[in-house]
């Protein structure tokens, strides 16, 4: 049992698919999105999905280079959605959002000259790697996520479902 509890907090992340496999703590899943009642709907495409991030950003001239400004990043995600891997359903729970919608989308688009925006979308039906921990509830398994990974065919750019990391660049 103390064996256990150290795996849990010490431990790397298990790689599981299969639902028999799951224990509590760090775990990457993997399996495809099912959608449960309520979905978001993307500012940009106007698609329902499970999760979207929206980054938005104008041109600017910034000591006689051109550089990106970031106006607007949201990450939404549904209130709540399921994983089906093989042998179970497991439930998740995504952080809490903001919501945002294309009003606003639309609100950003009028107020910077050279305005451009992305979003990077999670559907029902996707095939993607969870990242998250593992608790139990009641019979059975809910997931915190903290991060979704996307197969390089799924998604328009690929890869991690993330906030990019903001790097400085060196004064020359």
């Amino acid at each position: 049992m103390v064996i256990d509890l150290l795996r849990r907090i010490f431990g790397g992340k298990q790689d599981v698919a299969e639902y028999e496999k799951l224990r509590p703590g760090r775990v990457v899943a993997h399996g495809t999105i099912k959608g449960g009642e309520e979905l978001v709907r993307s500012p940009l495409k106007s698609l329902t999905c499970v999760a979207f991030y929206y980054r938005a950003w104008y041109k600017a001239q910034a000591r006689g280079k051109t550089v990106d400004r970031v106006v607007k990043e949201a990450e939404v995600y549904a209130p709540a959605f399921e994983l089906a891997m093989e042998g179970g359903t497991l439930r998740v729970a995504p952080p809490k959002s903001r919501s945002f919608d294309a009003a606003e989308h639309r609100q950003l688009m009028g107020r910077f000259p050279g305005f451009q925006a992305t979003e990077q979308l999670i559907r029902p039906g996707a095939r993607v790697k969870l990242h998250g921990s593992v608790a139990r509830d009641g019979d059975g398994f809910v997931l915190r996520l903290k991060q979704i990974d996307l197969p390089k065919d799924e998604g328009e750019e690929g890869g991690p479902y993330r906030r990019p990391e903001k790097r400085r660049k060196r004064r020359k």
